[in-house]
């Protein structure tokens, strides 16, 4: 993962004590980034965005238009701390021009390995510019958070995350893991779930990235960790945060 020493450098420079700094550091979640630019991710190619999705044969498409396509098994395990299948694919299906309450306006799919798929045109709506997508490992820190009695500073350190931190500067189109881009809310802090789950950030996806410069916000799906371990793809959430 990158390292961290802008981050220290710039919460030293702004008087947050060192300790707390450390503390902080230690909060880090591995993230994966998936872009189409050599520039935001270089590794293997890990799914793609846009184009037909590969869905199983005699499976209707969703209606929704069809976002990106992750390929899990070049997903390494440590890339994030998800329970996430070793295999298969996962497909992200969204309408973000109505993207209003209930479930009808997203969709996500698992696709099990060694499932035979087609990727014929499937009507599933408006699609985006086809490309190829790569994975990257980085950090994911909280990027804006109050302060508290461990991190007194952390409004102050969520400032720094976010000045230093490539990953939300740049970001990729789909990031698997990690803490949320936190720019209008938190969806998964800010929410009415059960509070015995433990709910989780599956992905994010980039809609300014994914759409070559749309205003399209940010989509976040999360899930509770003890479903994503059981394979339920239906309890996936998803919410739409318009950017800035």
């Amino acid at each position: 993962m990158a390292s961290m020493d802008p981050f220290r450098d710039e919460a030293r420079n702004r008087g947050v004590p060192e300790e707390e700094v450390e503390r902080w550091l230690g909060t880090v979640r591995p993230c994966a980034t998936l872009d189409s630019t050599d520039d935001h991710a270089d590794g293997p190619p890990a799914g793609r965005v846009g184009g037909p999705p590969p869905l199983p044969d005699g499976v209707p498409a969703p209606t929704k238009p069809f976002l990106a396509v992750v390929d899990l098994a070049a997903v390494p395990a440590d890339a994030t701390d998800l329970p996430l299948p070793p295999d298969g694919t996962l497909l992200f299906f969204a309408d973000t021009e109505d993207p209003g309450p209930g479930e009808d306006w997203f969709q996500v799919v698992y696709v099990p390995a060694g499932t035979p798929v087609s990727t014929t045109d499937s009507g599933a709506g408006e699609s985006y510019p086809v490309a190829d997508l790569r994975l990257k490992v980085e950090p994911s820190l909280p990027n804006r958070v109050s302060s508290t009695e461990e991190f007194p500073h952390g409004f102050e350190l969520g400032s720094v995350w976010w000045k230093t931190c490539s990953r939300i500067q740049d970001g990729g189109i789909v990031e698997l893991g990690g803490y949320p881009w936190v720019w209008n809310w938190d969806p998964v802090a800010d929410h009415d779930h059960d509070p015995d789950d433990d709910w989780v950030l599956l992905a994010s996806i980039n809609g300014k990235r994914l759409s070559e410069g749309d205003d399209l916000g940010l989509i976040n799906w999360v899930v509770p960790r003890a479903d994503l371990a059981a394979r339920r793809f239906d309890r996936v959430e998803a919410y739409y945060d318009q950017a800035g």
